[in-house]
């Protein structure tokens, strides 16, 4: 499903919809705000939604009620790009391909321990009916196990709630998400298993505490 060039990455595409990561530049430049079309690849896209991502499990929709402070964004708007800025968080991308509806997730430790993905299915559920069922969930390029070492109350924590996840001191994200999808009612799982720390060609906080951030993005087709 991947398609792979120098600094983009395909992780989904058909009629209706396309999702990428792009890391061809620092996209923290963009965060909070929205911008007309900043992927000239893209020819279709007329703007860009970019969320000010303050580790919360917050959803907004793109309607009149909108706003930046949240780390979940889901719409039903063509030709409009949800963007997710991340540097080992998860991001996480859904397409309801019966009602032609997405969303971006900023999932970092908090918001998978805060299910923030259940946030976004109940509501994409309230705000366009959909269902889990119909929902295929993309994990896009973040921080693998191996490079997740957690210590002090958040390990202990997680020893309490989230010892299935927990390696050692160890935690799997990505297994979490996993579980919670399922959980959810959502099958249709593509993880791009690509590690942050490990791949050279993204910024990894854990690494050296870059402040850039690479864009995992969805938008809808006319």
């Amino acid at each position: 499903m991947a398609t792979n060039r120098q600094d983009y990455i395909t992780l989904l595409e058909n009629n209706h919809c396309k999702a990428f990561i792009a890391f061809d530049q620092d996209y923290n430049i963009f965060r909070a705000k929205i911008y007309n079309n900043i992927f000239p690849w893209e020819k279709t896209i007329q703007k860009c939604i970019f969320l000010n991502q303050i580790h919360s499990n917050i959803i907004t929709c793109y309607d009149k009620n909108f706003h930046f402070d949240a780390d979940g964004v889901i719409s039903n708007e063509k030709n409009v790009a949800l963007c997710i800025l991340s540097a080992d968080c998860l991001p996480l991308l859904l397409y309801d391909d019966k009602n032609k509806v997405i969303a971006a997730l900023h999932s970092g430790r908090k918001g998978c321990f805060e299910n923030i993905l259940k946030e976004a299915i109940l509501k994409m559920q309230e705000s366009f009916n959909t269902q889990a069922k119909n929902l295929k969930l993309i994990i896009s390029a973040g921080i693998c196990a191996k490079n997740y070492k957690i210590n002090g109350e958040i390990l202990n924590y997680s020893k309490k709630n989230f010892v299935s996840f927990l390696y050692e001191n160890m935690f799997d994200l990505k297994a979490l998400v996993k579980f919670q999808a399922k959980e959810l009612g959502v099958e249709d799982i593509f993880d791009i298993n690509l590690c942050t720390f490990d791949d050279k060609r993204f910024f990894s906080y854990r690494e050296n505490k870059t402040p850039k951030r690479i864009a995992s993005v969805i938008y809808l087709k006319d």
